[in-house]
């Protein structure tokens, strides 16, 4: 029986993630589909429009099995760490048999050269030399890979492309017993921002419930039933507003010292001294006034996140080392308990249903020294939730779910 996983966001869940579903299940009839998704920030630091409870369920109707966490300290990550993290979990699951993956290229064939290539001392060393001259990582590697390989940069900047060859890379370090299957995207491009009937990029759909109104009638065409559904709420009660991450910011700033802020992961060259010193009124405006050729705009708003949640250098350097500390189901249906009764015996990690038996609030209050490397790594994802919270309209905020309160969705 095949088990086969998923990483993604499903930032919200649309036609496209259903098409790569169904494409699974018409090659693999009998698999078992098990998602790996990201919590309640994205891997490019913006807080997901809907909770990750909701998400998590819309998964399941859409045709996973069941859908596990990515702990914020690797979903709010690089490309790079964003791949491995999800990557050593489905591996630490111990039945995990393929990787099913997006691709805006044609055959895998050409993005697994790519990644087998990649940690050669040769092309690390020209991607050093790129990065030395303050080009971001991903513009560095786009140079030494066309310099080096002579691979066309069309397909080097193409985003599911960027991401399915670190998946590869990371399935070729941790999890070569994996075997890897690349589907290409259909239709709407990854940060299109236009709707399409059928298969709408997420950006667009969620472009879109910005608008007042929003065009319903055009969204019915691009998200499920049960979705639209979940979308109307949230646009009447209130979805995530950036722009308050730039006043808690600017607060956080303010009470900062230097060197409390070089602690901070991501701090580095002085950036600090960009963020204090702009005054954009509106979260965009202060990503592109901040943003430079080493610091693009996603890398800025993942460092903002950092700075509002104390994510520290040394906590991270800690949890790479460690990897994945838990399982956390967020949402199955019954075959997807069968799943989570298979991984009992398959794996060492502890599975979290109850947030509280492994970490209360009251624990969360101490000091890192004092918890384990599990639970300083769930209070992150507690925190994560809770910082999406105080991104939404004071009238719903009382109402918002955490992870203390909440249990994993089950679907019959």
């Amino acid at each position: 029986m095949p088990i086969i996983g998923v990483i993604a966001e499903y930032n919200p869940f649309h036609y496209g993630h259903g098409f790569q579903i169904t494409t699974v299940r018409r090659q693999y009839p009998a698999a078992h589909i098990i998602a790996v998704m990201s919590g309640s920030i994205t891997q490019r630091g913006e807080p997901c429009i809907l909770d990750k409870w909701v998400r998590a369920g819309h998964a399941v109707e859409g045709g996973a099995d069941l859908v596990l966490e990515l702990p914020f300290v690797f979903a709010c990550r690089s490309a790079q760490d964003f791949a491995r993290g999800g990557i050593i979990l489905l591996a630490r699951l111990g039945i995990v048999s393929h990787l099913v993956f997006g691709m805006e290229a044609e055959q895998l064939a050409p993005l697994a050269g790519i990644a087998a290539c990649i940690d050669s001392e040769d092309l690390q060393r020209e991607l050093g030399s790129h990065l030395d001259t303050g080009c971001s990582y991903a513009e560095a590697l786009t140079r030494a890979l066309t310099k080096e390989k002579g691979i066309s940069k069309d397909m080097l900047r193409a985003p599911n492309n960027i991401l399915a060859i670190e998946y590869l890379r990371a399935l070729r370090q941790f999890a070569p017993q994996i075997t890897p299957i690349g589907i290409q995207r259909a239709a709407a491009q990854h940060s299109d921002s236009k709707l399409r009937r059928g298969i709408s990029s997420a950006s667009s759909i969620r472009h879109a419930l910005s608008n007042v109104p929003p065009p319903w009638k055009q969204l019915e065409t691009s998200v499920q039933a049960h979705v639209l559904t979940d979308l109307k709420e949230g646009r009447t009660q209130g979805l995530p507003q950036e722009d308050r991450l730039l006043n808690l910011l600017r607060y956080q700033l303010l009470i900062t010292d230097s060197p409390a802020l070089k602690e901070i992961y991501g701090i580095a060259e002085g950036i600090e001294h960009r963020l204090i010193c702009s005054k954009a009124q509106s979260y965009r405006n202060f990503l592109a006034e901040v943003s430079t050729k080493r610091y693009p705009q996603s890398r800025i708003a993942r460092l903002i996140i950092y700075l509002l949640l104390h994510l520290k250098k040394t906590e991270t350097a800690a949890f790479d080392l460690h990897s994945a500390a838990y399982i956390r189901p967020l949402a199955f249906n019954a075959r997807g308990r069968e799943l989570l009764h298979l991984i009992k015996h398959t794996s060492s990690l502890p599975i979290i249903t109850r947030t509280a038996a492994f970490l209360t609030s009251a624990e969360r209050t101490k000091g890192a020294a004092q918890l384990s490397c599990l639970q300083r790594m769930l209070a992150f994802d507690t925190r994560a939730t809770e910082l999406r919270s105080l991104t939404i309209p004071a009238r719903r905020a009382q109402n918002q779910r955490t992870d203390f309160i909440m249990s994993p969705v089950f679907l019959r």
